[in-house]
């Protein structure tokens, strides 16, 4: 019994050891590994590091109205920046980025008189580079910097904050703090998109912003920018006026605006831009669009209050809820249908109408699958016919939330079979099909007002089974004024869905569109250039046929110019 006991001490005692030596190479093999991570010192350097903030100034609501509150302004960490250490002759030192809590680390040599500047750009190599220039200074980029000091031979740390420039009554100094919350904005904007899909690659953006920013139409140099919006080429253009339109700190209008970045670089919009807003009945396509940027702005912040601060001191803005707002004319051509639609099938606040809490990767699934493939225009049609076959066990759940907008379960990307009509008998069939040798009437009527509104325009579906020449015409059915111009346009759709054709009369009651056409399925955007209630017979025939004669009897001033019309492009505003 002695041996055995004896025996089984030593064995303990042989794992005890064993067990110490484990331990002791797994910790230093942990050691190296953790040393291996932290940059070594090089010879002769030494380190400068400091943290990076700004001043974002909150908005507060009441009164039916939404303001810059500066007296609770909050100290933001500047993420993501690029920042770069200046020798006295403006020789960059050493570059790195400020990490996701402000903070940044670099190294230069000792006793080197240096300052450190930090660019208001947020980079990363192959995945994303948006920088924030002065548009009315040669596209000047903005940055924050240092005093020069010398670097010594030991650490520096070296803090910077970017300062919102109010000094309780007005802006008094430079609003250093402005180009580092718009890219706030839009970085949270792409940590969403990252956070469903980490190989996300974000094609580069250039942001347009300055105190000379306003809105007003004209020269983009000098900051008549209209309104802030995309251009459609990668560029953001936000208004900065003090006591006007400012829109740095309104982070729902600078993520609404990037959601139209992203729409064009991810996805697809077919929008055609123009005024709106969340209570009007508009073309489908614009308040699809709309309603995405706005819906975005929430689905980012978490935060269903939408705001612009304009006015003296910046306090006279408005303000909406993306979520409970109240239902102003509900229905599938509503861009407030459309963003309370979108927040609530991704938030977790469930009412009664509304049972999903889908989150943002199947909304982002369908953006960049579905939606920028459908072979109609981009409407809710197009995206929740989409998201329903993403998100097929959730398609009842879906069906009741749309629902709750007064538009019937959707079963297809043309919205056929619509019960709710706007209160209009010709916005429906919403398509139109026409047939080669074959004729269909559209009425447009200026009901809502013109140009992008709900019945300025019939869409019709086209299927060509050959290829050849074909021609498309439109002439008056019915009443005939001096004032009625068609315009055709012809799109293809497969993606990017562009506009390959117009139609070249202008002035005209009748008009023509022959071109050649490959076999496949087209689209039409038929209107009347001067928004004047008319109705048209529009046909397609193969070869070139052309109605340019009026009919005995029809009184109409033929105003043919001969001139070739600017292919339309789209908006975003």
């Amino acid at each position: 019994m002695m041996y055995m006991l004896n025996s089984k001490q030593n064995r303990l005692k042989r794992g005890n050891e064993m067990l110490k030596k484990i331990i002791y190479i797994v910790s230093f093999l942990f050691l190296m590994v953790g040393c291996s991570q932290q940059p070594k010192l090089p010879k002769d350097k030494v380190v400068i590091s400091g943290l990076l903030t700004f001043d974002r100034v909150p908005a507060t609501f009441g009164y039916g109205l939404a303001s810059l509150d500066y007296t609770r302004v909050i100290k933001s960490p500047v993420k993501g920046v690029m920042v770069r250490a200046i020798s006295k002759s403006g020789k960059t030192l050493a570059t790195t980025q400020s990490d996701d809590k402000g903070r940044y680390s670099l190294f230069v040599e000792k006793n080197e008189n240096v300052k450190i500047r930090v660019h208001a750009r947020l980079y990363k190599k192959d995945f994303w580079d948006v920088s924030v220039v002065d548009n009315t200074n040669k596209k000047a980029m903005y940055v924050m910097e240092g005093a020069f000091h010398n670097s010594g031979e030991k650490h520096n740390i070296r803090n910077l904050h970017a300062t919102s420039g109010w000094s309780g009554d007005n802006y008094t100094s430079a609003r250093v703090a402005a180009p580092f919350a718009i890219l706030d904005s839009i970085n949270s904007s792409m940590d969403k998109v990252r956070q469903v899909d980490k190989d996300a690659v974000f094609p580069q953006l250039t942001v347009n912003w300055s105190t000379n920013n306003i809105a007003a139409g004209g020269d983009l140099t000098s900051g008549q920018i209209i309104t802030s919006h995309y251009d459609g080429e990668r560029g953001l253009w936000i208004l900065g006026d003090a006591n006007s339109d400012t829109d740095e700190y309104d982070d729902h209008i600078i993520i609404h605006e990037w959601g139209h970045y992203f729409e064009d670089v991810f996805s697809r919009s077919d929008s055609i831009g123009g005024p709106h807003s969340t209570g009007e009945v508009l073309d489908i396509r614009l308040a699809f669009g709309e309603g995405w940027g706005n819906a975005l702005s929430g689905i980012v912040t978490d935060n269903p209050y939408y705001f612009d601060t304009s006015g003296a001191r910046q306090a006279n803005g408005w303000y909406m809820d993306l979520e409970a707002g109240p239902q102003k004319n509900p229905g599938w051509y509503s861009e407030g249908s459309i963003q309370r639609i979108l927040y609530d099938l991704y938030d977790s606040s469930n009412e009664g109408h509304d049972h999903t809490s889908l989150g943002f990767a199947p909304i982002y699934k369908t953006m960049i699958g579905a939606e920028r493939n459908t072979k109609a225009f981009t409407s809710i049609f197009s995206f929740i016919d989409g998201l329903k076959k993403e998100s097929s066990r959730e398609a009842s759940n879906i069906d009741a939330t749309v629902g709750y907008e007064n538009i019937n379960t959707i079963s297809d990307e043309y919205g056929t079979n619509r019960l709710n009509t706007a209160g209009s008998r010709y916005v429906t069939p919403i398509y139109r099909e026409l047939r080669v040798g074959g004729s269909v009437e559209v009425c447009n009527q200026n009901n809502y007002g013109v140009y992008n509104k709900l019945g300025n325009r019939s869409y019709i579906r086209v299927k060509i089974n050959q290829s050849g020449s074909y021609s498309f015409n439109a002439k008056p059915n019915g009443r005939v004024s001096a004032n009625q111009d068609p315009d055709i346009l012809i799109y293809a759709t497969k993606y990017p869905h562009e506009n390959i054709g117009i139609s070249s009369k202008e002035g005209s009651a009748y008009d023509n569109l022959s071109m050649h056409l490959d076999k496949g399925e087209y689209l039409l955007d038929v209107f009347d250039v001067s928004f004047d209630n008319s109705c048209y017979l529009i046909t397609l025939d193969s070869g070139s046929v052309s109605y340019n004669k009026t009919k005995k009897g029809e009184k109409i001033q033929m105003k043919s110019s001969g001139k070739k019309r600017k292919v339309p492009t789209r908006q975003y505003y």
